[in-house]
């Protein structure tokens, strides 16, 4: 299994996200103000092929049923309808907590890369 990530930020880069947003901060706001949006619905999670086999490993780890397709060319994907309540299966339902954050794939290391409705890490407002 992978290693834990020494990226502090929850979009490194983004030039969107508030400034000085740790990674407590960002886990507060995704958690209390919009109940991890960005982890349920009708998406899809694209993995790395070393990603697709932690992301198994970790789940299995869990205790967790996590359906990871193969895509073409490697790699693979998770659809979030696939599973219960329809969002990401290392969703904790009862606390909006990631369960595997601090060994997240890359996709959800780099999100937000614009201003999202609703979303506050990634720097949208209401007003514009």
């Amino acid at each position: 299994m992978s290693k834990p990530s020494d990226v502090d930020s929850p979009a490194p880069g983004n030039p969107h996200s508030p400034p000085g947003l740790t990674p407590e901060a960002a886990s507060q706001i995704c958690m209390d103000q919009c109940n991890a949006m960005c982890c349920r619905g009708p998406l899809i999670l694209r993995l790395t092929q070393e990603e697709s086999a932690d992301f198994r490993q970790r789940a299995e780890a869990l205790g967790l049923h996590a359906t990871v397709s193969e895509a073409p060319g490697g790699g693979g994907w998770v659809k979030f309808s696939d599973h219960p309540g329809e969002h990401c299966p290392m969703l904790d339902e009862d606390t909006w907590a990631c369960r595997i954050y601090q060994y997240r794939p890359q996709r959800c290391r780099s999100f937000p890369e614009k201003p999202t409705a609703g979303c506050a890490i990634s720097g949208w407002s209401e007003g514009g």
